[in-house]
């Protein structure tokens, strides 16, 4: 971002100075069918979203326990399970992968007797309320036996749970907590994965005791309610941005040293304003049991945008003529423009970043055990911290 300041020197040059010069919660089926020889059956299964796939499509991952009986080597592979709708029509697996490589769908492999593997098939299902039947046409365990049939499990879609949505929430409640102070925005609700009266704290806040015994019982309640948590200390989190944002804004001022009383003060009122107007969209871009990708797309208060122009031509028309010291003057002016930016801040445009992606920023999470966890280490994640600084890097 250009320099907030670069009008300074411009206008104070000619007018102030007298005569000086210029200057997943899964869902256990346990439905299974078996030959004798081999056993098939469906642990639990829910809705993913690939990445590379529509929102708007159901995606059915089913985990499948696959156990071979028989005396011989079994082989094994995902093609051999395939999914008919009530109108006999079939529909073969997908390749499906997580960009983080966690997703573990059946390969193909051999299985040796009384040995077990498990993995999960993946459908695209017409319909949540369409009945299907699942067919596994084993590979010839047996070559005297070539007539062997189909082992079938009937599946009803509606039983799996569809929590692409919650993960967004949760995304929701990380950004609304780390970067906006806990406050509702204008173009979201502040919310999270099982309240509906979100606590608020502010950011002078110093009683850990009382804050991690909140948190604890919030993760706690969330479980509860919904298996969806944050796992991140958002609070610590929330420090770390507003220190960072109070450094990056300290350098701006080229002439005055600002306090950190008077740096804290700017980005408190900055952050209080941004969580009003901000207007933020959230995409699932991709879900699975372990990982899921939210892309954040941000318009933010842009302090690029500020008419410091404006603002330092007024402060030089009220005091033209006072300084004899063109350094004093300057730093006069750059303490006015702090003083006097947080006015301009209900006023000033919002922006977007051009270097996102079209739907915004990556937010990359990962499950252990219903606690979600935010990456800040993906370098994606260091643009959103951008963005809700006002544009500050």
């Amino acid at each position: 971002m250009k320099k907030m300041f670069t009008y300074v020197s411009l206008v104070l040059a000619t007018s102030v100075l007298a005569a000086c010069g210029s200057g997943t919660k899964p869902s256990t089926d346990g439905e299974s069918g078996g030959n004798g020889a081999v056993e098939i059956r469906v642990k639990d299964g829910m809705y993913v979203l690939p990445s590379d796939e529509s929102p708007d499509n159901h995606y059915l991952a089913l985990n499948i326990e696959i156990k071979n009986k028989g005396t011989k080597k079994l082989e094994i592979s995902k093609t051999d399970i395939t999914l008919y709708n009530s109108d006999d029509e079939k529909t073969e697996s997908l390749n499906v992968y997580d960009s983080n490589d966690k997703f573990k769908t059946l390969s193909f492999e051999s299985l040796s007797e009384g040995k077990i593997t498990t993995g999960y098939v993946v459908f695209e299902v017409d319909s949540k309320e369409e009945s299907y039947e699942m067919h596994y046409s084993p590979f010839a365990y047996d070559l005297e036996k070539k007539d062997t049939k189909d082992i079938t499990i009937k599946i009803d879609p509606s039983k799996y749970p569809d929590e692409k949505e919650k993960v967004a929430e949760l995304a929701k409640e990380y950004i609304t907590s780390v970067f906006l102070n806990g406050e509702a925005t204008g173009g979201t609700s502040n919310v999270s994965a099982n309240s509906t009266k979100p606590e608020i704290i502010s950011l002078g806040s110093s009683n850990e005791k009382d804050k991690e015994n909140k948190k604890d019982k919030d993760i706690s309640e969330e479980q509860s309610e919904s298996g969806f948590a944050l796992a991140n200390d958002v609070e610590k989190e929330r420090n770390e941005f507003t220190k960072t944002f109070i450094d990056k804004f300290g350098r701006e001022f080229m002439n005055y040293q600002p306090s950190e009383a008077e740096l804290r003060t700017f980005v408190e009122a900055y952050i209080k304003a941004n969580a009003k107007r901000a207007k933020i969209t959230y995409t699932v871009k991709e879900f699975f049991p372990d990982s899921a990708v939210i892309y954040i797309r941000p318009e933010t208060i842009g302090l690029e945008n500020v008419k410091t122009y404006d603002l330092v031509s007024k402060f030089a028309q009220d005091h033209a003529n006072e300084y004899n010291n063109y350094s004093d003057a300057l730093k006069a002016a750059e303490k006015y423009l702090l003083e006097q930016i947080p006015s301009q801040l209900d006023s000033t445009p919002l922006v977007t970043n051009d270097m996102s992606d079209r739907n915004g920023f990556r937010l990359k999470l990962t499950n252990k055990k219903g606690q979600w966890t935010v990456d800040t280490s993906d370098y994606e994640y260091d643009s959103i911290s951008e963005a809700f600084r006002g544009g500050l890097y």
